[in-house]
């Protein structure tokens, strides 16, 4: 048998509360283990939910400027096609075009310099056809783009017994205008 502890009196009456604790020390224990437990996951799952749309954001960016990137390279390869192209039936018609699709700096440029060329197509009764072989961006953000474009240009006039390939490399600047794309310089390469 087990030896018997003798409970000593108070010199002072204990009162219930005193007697029976309300907490186990196995439950105060667990309870201060558990609560950084819980904190730990909290902060795990902030940290997920914060990760998950910080990546959403730069991914949609990435679509954004790809988006933008793509329409550049088509814009590019329409003003580069009609700036190749001309007939002397209309000369002033492909004038119009492209300046329809230009910045307003570039339209003002574009006619200023294309008045004595015009007078030239109509003399010799040229034509040409402009085609893009490739394209591609060679700087874009949300606003600029620069296309750089491969041009076989076919022309036929007077002066020449057949038709006649140019290969042109254009470099085509372009500013964002709304939704879209407007030429604002053109470079020969």
């Amino acid at each position: 048998m087990a030896p018997r502890t003798a409970v000593k009196p108070s010199p002072r009456p204990r009162t219930e509360a005193e007697t029976e604790p309300s907490e186990s020390p196995q439950e105060t224990v667990k309870g201060r283990v558990l609560r950084p437990k819980v904190l730990a996951a909290l902060v795990l799952v902030v940290m997920v939910a914060c990760g998950g749309v910080f990546a959403w954001l730069h991914f949609d960016r990435i679509g954004r400027l790809d988006d933008l990137r793509s329409s550049a390279v088509d814009a590019g390869k329409r003003y580069a096609t009609s700036i190749a192209t001309y007939d002397y039936r209309n000369a002033t018609a492909n004038l119009d075009q492209v300046a329809a699709q230009s910045t307003e700096k570039f339209a003002t440029e574009y006619r200023n310099s294309s008045a004595q060329l015009m007078q030239l197509i109509t003399q010799y009764q040229a034509t040409s056809q402009g085609t893009v072989l490739d394209a591609a961006v060679n700087e874009a953000d949300e606003t600029h783009a620069v296309v750089l474009a491969f041009v076989d240009q076919t022309i036929k006039n007077t002066n020449l017994k057949d038709p006649r390939v140019d290969r042109s490399r254009m470099k085509l600047s372009l500013t964002r205008d709304g939704d879209d794309w407007r030429l604002d310089q053109i470079t020969l390469l």
